[in-house]
């Protein structure tokens, strides 16, 4: 596609201007991601968690605990708090815990108030933000009172890639798993049936994937209605599975100080979604298909609901999709389906979200009996009931399906068995870190986005980034 005719597809839209009006949309795809408005929160019928083994308590430690969310919404906030109230205080008579919404730029207030002393206690983070803080030695490594309170029993219940991904490269664990979110692809069941294709299967490639997003693409002259898919690879921890499906790495296995997103490898998975983004316009550019700069779960659910967009490859977020799809007024049938493996196998982002507790907190115990509640059985189906999202135990899936089935009835078609056999096969990882990794995301975020946001740079430009990232890792 030459120039002048990609601006006929775009409307004639300034890339730099989408840069500039979405800069840092790859950090906020991952905060993003992590938020659960109010108007997707479902109440669903209580349910008992299955017994588990299960780690020692404290029931006499005490303090004045601060709880930190993920988030803004003062409904998600009242319901937190609401639970600890009824489920938490009363076994722990000593201890009082006060919820907190997120402040405006939290990675920056986050780590102000740590170094000033006044950080809240305890903090929802995962692997990729957690870094920031682990960089300047404000987590504190929880593995001696894992090792001290919990039996092999009580882990074997959570996921074991997960659980070896709380693992940062200081050596440190950052704290327990609050609940997963892995890679999916969603897809619009009547729009593949009404064109006889058969729906995604452990059959399918990734050219296969590709030929059938360029079938279902949509365009009305030099306006497309309808894109086949939807990838945001401008998102850091989106591209690095990607990478690592086509046998790419990130980061040198031997050496956390070296990059390698600038070998073949990478860059094949690169043009992939590059060619799919800019070349055949196939893959949705977040420009067209969030001109107010604006994506996010329940934005990219929205334009899924009403059919803008025929598959989807991101999270697993079943109530924010039904619900998106429910309020656009759709009635098509849709479901998830696994993302087809690349060159070297199937592999998926599956995350590793998180409490971890501040290494400044006056109040070490409390807030640990704090985070093994958080983590627990019990506040794990809770806080599902709220969000849909996949609890991390194995013990709660069964539960998760019927919470699920329960809020939208429409989920007991959608294949949310799905989650229980990539838990089983375990192919949902986490990206690889550096040594430095903030500092390393300084380079690699806003690369991506001028590859994959605006299309300013073709991915040979990701050899440059890569040779730069490596200088920068190895400069004491």
């Amino acid at each position: 596609m030459t120039k002048s005719s990609r601006a006929k597809r775009t409307g004639g839209i300034d890339r730099r201007s989408v840069l500039q009006g979405a800069a840092g949309a790859g950090a906020a795809l991952a905060l993003a991601a992590r938020q659960s408005p109010s108007a997707l929160a479902q109440a669903t019928p209580e349910a008992t968690p299955v017994a588990v083994a299960t780690p020692a308590v404290n029931t006499q430690a005490s303090g004045e605990l601060r709880y930190q969310l993920v988030s803004a919404d003062q409904n998600e906030i009242a319901r937190t708090q609401d639970l600890l109230d009824r489920l938490f205080i009363p076994q722990y008579p000593n201890i009082t815990v006060t919820v907190e919404p997120q402040p405006e730029n939290r990675g920056e207030q986050l780590i102000t108030s740590m170094i000033g002393g006044n950080a809240p206690d305890i903090f929802d983070t995962w692997r990729d933000d957690v870094a920031t803080y682990d960089g300047v030695g404000q987590v504190l490594d929880v593995q001696p009172l894992v090792d001290r309170d919990f039996t092999a029993e009580a882990i074997a219940d959570y996921f074991e890639w997960q659980w070896a991904d709380f693992i940062m490269p200081s050596g440190i664990r950052f704290g327990l798993p609050k609940y997963v979110n892995m890679m999916a692809l969603w897809y619009n069941r009547d729009l593949f049936e009404e064109n006889g294709i058969t729906p995604p299967d452990d059959t399918w490639t990734h050219d296969r994937y590709a030929e059938v997003a360029r079938q279902l693409t949509l365009r009305e002259g030099d306006e497309t209605t309808r894109w086949g898919m939807f990838f945001p690879a401008y998102g850091l921890d989106r591209w690095a599975y990607k990478v690592a499906a086509f046998g790419g790495n990130l980061v040198d296995p031997a050496d956390q100080t070296v990059a390698a997103f600038g070998e073949d490898p990478a860059i094949a998975a690169s043009q992939w979604a590059y060619d799919l983004t800019f070349t055949d316009g196939v893959n949705a550019e977040f420009g067209l298909l969030f001109p107010g700069g604006r994506g996010g779960v329940a934005n990219t659910a929205s334009s899924f609901g009403q059919g803008r967009i025929a598959m989807v490859e991101d999270g697993l977020y079943p109530f924010a999709i039904a619900e998106q799809v429910r309020q656009a007024g759709s009635t098509f049938r849709w479901g998830f389906a696994p993302v087809p493996p690349g060159p070297a196998g199937r592999v998926v982002l599956g995350t590793a979200d998180g409490f971890a507790i501040w290494a400044g907190s006056p109040n070490q115990e409390a807030a640990w009996e704090l985070l093994k509640f958080l983590s627990s059985p019990a506040f794990q189906l809770e806080s599902t009931r709220i969000t849909g999202y996949l609890p991390c135990r194995y013990s709660l899936l069964d539960s998760w399906i019927d919470t699920c089935v329960t809020a939208y009835p429409e989920l007991a078609e959608a294949n949310l068995e799905l989650a229980r056999t990539a838990m089983d096969q375990g192919y949902p990882r986490n990206r690889q870190l550096f040594a430095r990794d903030a500092e390393a995301q300084s380079l690699i975020n806003p690369a991506l986005e001028a590859v994959f946001l605006t299309g300013e740079e073709q991915p040979e430009y990701l050899r440059t980034v890569a040779e730069e990232v490596t200088a920068q890792q190895q400069n004491s």
